[in-house]
């Protein structure tokens, strides 16, 4: 090969490496843009959802009531640009949205981190305003805030459930342990203001035990910690965002209600950081047929 060759060849190799450097880091990018974020995700737990909200059913998520819609905001702090919105407008006594993400199996453990307002004027309803669910067959519980209308448009986040036949009146308040308030720190949500939602849920082993783990974090703060709740014994499997105020609001909003998610972020199993203990076995353990996506 003469000293011409050479040359081309080392110009080519020169393009073919810049070209594959700047794929290589556009590629990264694409997959970067919330690492880092959620800082309480149980280590070694599976990513099952995480979704930037460019659309709703391209994440696989179930727009109940078609109700949502996906609004531009460049203050989102994780994915700009784009996020999921509720409203409900004055006047009127419903509104809002239900989206709903299922796994594809049950799960001893479900962590979630999103990424949530309001709009400034949001008023709400004085006695809770629900936010997302964390479920699976038999439980129902979902994490909410109280007194938005009522302190100055802020309210403690808490966890409550009305499924039937849970007792978890030793640890929590209400009817039957119906409402667990914060039990660590102050878990303030206020009105108008992006804040970074986490979650974890350990299910109970049996429908009786009392050795179930519910905690929740305030922009990475610890607001909940339980570790001796009865919930979940049949699984979780879905995640569930419904602020529809079981279908009435009283008193009538004055002006629009909004709420926006900028990020979603699901992941099932670890039983790391989040976890008091490993996970145990299910209490009646069974062979059933899964099918893999």
């Amino acid at each position: 090969m003469d000293g011409n060759s050479t040359s081309q060849a080392s110009k080519r190799l020169a393009i073919i490496v810049a070209v594959l450097t700047f794929c290589a880091g556009s590629v990264g990018a694409q997959h970067s843009h919330a690492a880092g974020v959620w800082t309480n995700e149980p280590a070694g737990a599976s990513v099952v959802m995480d979704c930037p909200f460019n659309s709703v059913g391209g994440c696989g998520i179930f727009d109940a009531y078609s109700s949502s819609q996906i609004a531009s905001d460049s203050s989102a702090p994780i994915s700009p640009g784009s996020t999921v919105k509720s409203s409900i407008y004055p006047g009127n006594s419903a509104g809002g949205m239900q989206l709903n993400y299922q796994t594809s199996q049950l799960n001893r453990e479900m962590y979630v981190g999103l990424m949530w307002r309001t709009n400034p004027q949001f008023q709400g309803r004085p006695v809770g305003n629900k936010t997302f669910f964390i479920r699976g067959p038999g439980s129902n519980g979902v994490f909410l805030f109280n007194n938005a209308a009522l302190n100055n448009g802020s309210g403690s986040m808490i966890f409550a459930h009305n499924t039937g036949g849970l007792d978890n009146s030793h640890a929590c308040a209400l009817d039957s342990g119906l409402a667990c308030y914060p039990n660590v720190g102050p878990g303030i949500l206020t009105v108008g203001t992006w804040t970074k939602l986490e979650a974890y849920i350990k299910a109970s082993t049996t429908s009786t035990s009392r050795d179930g783990i519910v905690r929740w974090w305030v922009n990475g703060v610890p607001a909940g910690s339980y570790t001796n709740l009865n919930y979940g014994a049949g699984g979780l499997n879905e995640w569930a965002w419904s602020e529809t105020w079981d279908g009435w609001v009283n008193p009538l909003p004055t002006v629009e209600w909004n709420h926006f998610i900028d990020h979603l972020h699901v992941s099932v199993g670890g039983g790391g950081a989040s976890t008091d203990q490993p996970p145990g076995p299910p209490a009646n353990p069974t062979i059933r047929s899964v099918t893999i996506p």
